[in-house]
């Protein structure tokens, strides 16, 4: 497995992670691991914008969608 090394941070970063990496009762180097992770997993936005473009348009009449709005916002 390869190994990642990040010089010069911040103290106030450092200690920032450390604490989070606490709270979830991680070690720095997993939580760091799942920022990195889950960022990856993600994707970029080029990866999600064709994504969006190769999805079926759905078209709904105008009336149906200003009723299921307006029923939401009456629910407050």
């Amino acid at each position: 497995m390869a190994a990642i090394q990040i010089k010069d941070v911040p103290n106030r970063i450092h200690e920032l992670a450390r604490r989070r990496a606490e709270s979830l009762d991680l070690t720095l180097g997993d939580y760091v691991l799942s920022l990195i992770r889950n960022d990856l997993e993600r994707g970029d936005v080029k990866e999600w914008r064709q994504r969006m473009l190769a999805r079926p348009v759905i078209n709904l009449p105008k009336g149906l969608v200003m009723d299921v709005l307006d029923e939401g916002r009456n629910r407050k």
